[in-house]
């Protein structure tokens, strides 16, 4: 193979190019009509509140350590926060880098076969990496993962083929603590690479390969190993995860929800048919059946017409799987069967069972041995047909998981809250915790409106006073305040006036004390504009008092014991005459 774009020229390149485009125009179409989901919003708030220093790099979160997904976040919501387009173009790049490598890759493993074009169009189409791509948090957790993990791979088969060691050792070891700095889930690289350099020890036989391979790349494996031991210990030091208990059952049925209906449908380009409960996919029985029935066919070929290695090929895919498998049971078991049909985390796996096909193909007869694929115009047809028919597949497995999985809902409640920003932009809005249906409220404090929305470009503000504080609704539009129950301050002792405010402290009663997080309504008019300060207990908070009749409204944190009443002071020449004060918690019209 000569010239820097060979890959790409020919019948070959060609089909290569369509598919590449193909993926483009497709996930690039669903992803400009996806939205934030869920954790992109808590940790972009997370990222905004941050300074970027080391230990926010290196901070614990739930159980990860990735300091260059929090370098990401930081400058995404320091540089453009809530800005989709910027992340759909990000997105779409990394899953088309992936493809490139993977047809770099094929095309030094199976030279001039039309079988690699059919495994690149399974690895571009599979309807398994679709839910990480769509989201965007799942997207950083997948695809600079596999782009390290195939990029370590091809650095290994360029030196198989070019020499050149050092170069490639350094590059190799270069992408795994790339991907190791990203996501705990690089630990799977070097097994994966290890497993490529058995199955490419062509000079060996039988066992004999694993000491071959041991043999050639040895100071790759001594660095490989160092790296990695380097990094569980550091990774150990930092976190501090306890898992729930788990026993066979729950492990099988994870296992069983893991391999059986989720990745091997999903690699079939399923699930044709089924329901999606959250982040669940659960498909129909039948769907199951044939997936199984058409990977053990696909294991079948290529035992029986693959080359030398597929029976390594296979182990390692075997290998990976289980290893995957691994790394779930350890942190997600608890949750039982239904962890393991979330599409996330088996999304991982095409990229690796697309190598060891190509792994089990290599050297073998061309169209898997059968006689009548032997001329080429048949195979030409052969996988022109396949292709097309895995499209059709993958294009109804897609169908069904995009409506649920787009995150719709999402953006039209952020699109009508900055909307109705956009047209008062003085508003301030009343603190509470997300809907479920936006950020979960296991994070806490976390979910809190003021925390997710705060980094938005409108600057929007929370729990100042105002004489037009709202309330976020269910659809995500601002409406004003209304008390669920009120508890009101007797008529005050100065006449008309109500309370007379001047710099001296004037108390105001409630009639019964009150306790929480409330809302404090205040009705005022005065001649002069003044400071007003409000206290209670340890707070205090203060508004401007403007000439004429008007209303404030102000947040009463939960404070330690009940409030029995508020204190009031102004700075002015002139009284502010405080005619009605109420308490309440507010809730939506």
């Amino acid at each position: 193979m000569t010239g820097r774009f060979a890959a790409w020229r020919g019948a070959q390149g060609l089909a290569a190019l369509g598919i590449l485009l193909v993926t483009a125009v497709v996930r690039g179409w669903l992803l400009a009509g996806s939205y934030f989901n869920q954790d992109d919003f808590y940790m972009t708030g997370r990222a905004a509140e941050s300074d970027l220093t080391l230990d926010y790099l290196t901070r614990d979160f739930a159980g990860h350590v990735n300091p260059l997904q929090q370098l990401t976040l930081w400058l995404v919501a320091h540089g453009a926060p809530y800005r989709w387009p910027v992340l759909v173009v990000g997105i779409l790049l990394v899953n088309l880098l992936a493809v490139v490598l993977m047809w770099l890759i094929l095309t030094r493993l199976l030279p001039g076969r039309w079988a690699r074009v059919g495994l690149l169009a399974v690895f571009a189409w599979t309807p398994l990496t679709l839910v990480s791509t769509l989201w965007w948090s799942a997207s950083m957790f997948l695809w600079p993962h596999v782009v390290c993990s195939l990029a370590a791979v091809w650095l290994l088969v360029r030196w198989k083929q070019e020499g050149r060691p050092v170069r490639h050792l350094l590059a190799i070891l270069l992408v795994t603590a790339i991907g190791l700095l990203w996501h705990e889930r690089a630990v799977l690289i070097p097994p994966l690479v290890f497993g490529v350099a058995v199955a490419l020890a062509d000079r060996a036989t039988g066992w004999r390969k694993v000491t071959a391979a041991l043999r050639d790349h040895a100071w790759l494996w001594g660095s490989m190993v160092a790296l990695l031991g380097g990094f569980l210990f550091a990774h150990s030091r930092l976190t501090e995860v306890v898992g729930g208990e788990t026993d066979a059952d729950k492990l099988l049925g994870v296992t069983w929800s893991f391999l059986g209906r989720s990745a091997v449908p999903g690699l079939a380009g399923g699930p044709w048919t089924g329901e999606v409960n959250g982040g669940a996919v659960v498909p129909a029985t039948w769907v199951t059946v044939v997936s199984l029935l058409l990977a053990a066919l696909v294991l079948v070929l290529l035992l029986r017409g693959g080359g030398p290695a597929r029976r390594w090929a296979l182990a390692v895919l075997l290998g990976y799987v289980a290893a995957d498998t691994a790394l779930l049971l350890s942190g997600r078991a608890a949750f039982g069967s239904v962890i393991g049909l979330d599409p996330r985390y088996s999304a991982d796996i095409p990229h690796a069972a697309v190598l060891c096909a190509a792994l089990a193909l290599r050297g073998g007869p061309a169209g898997l041995g059968l006689a009548r694929l032997a001329d080429l115009r048949r195979r030409r047809v052969v996988v022109a047909g396949l292709v097309a028919a895995y499209a059709v597949a993958a294009g109804f497995g897609t169908a069904l998981l995009v409506p649920h999985f787009q995150n719709k809902d999402d953006r039209a409640f952020v699109e009508a809250y900055r909307g109705d920003l956009a047209l008062d932009p003085t508003v301030v809005v009343f603190d509470e915790l997300a809907p479920a249906e936006l950020v979960l409220p296991l994070v806490g404090d976390d979910s809190r409106f003021s925390h997710i929305f705060g980094p938005l470009p409108e600057n929007p503000a929370f729990d100042e006073p105002s004489p037009r504080l709202r309330m976020i609704g269910p659809d995500g539009h601002l409406r004003p305040l209304v008390f669920d129950g009120t508890v009101d301050a007797p008529p005050g002792p100065d006449g008309d006036c109500g309370y007379e405010i001047t710099g001296i402290r004037k108390d105001v009663p409630f009639v019964l004390p009150v306790e929480g997080r409330l809302a404090l309504r205040v009705q005022y008019y005065t001649q002069a504009e003044a400071t007003v300060t409000v206290e209670a207990g340890d707070w205090s908070d203060e508004f401007l008092a403007r000439r004429g009749p008007n209303e404030v409204w102000l947040v009463l944190p939960d404070l330690p014991g009940t409030v029995p009443s508020v204190d009031l002071t102004s700075d002015g020449d002139e009284p502010v005459c405080v005619t009605d004060v109420a308490v309440g918690l507010p809730v939506q019209p």
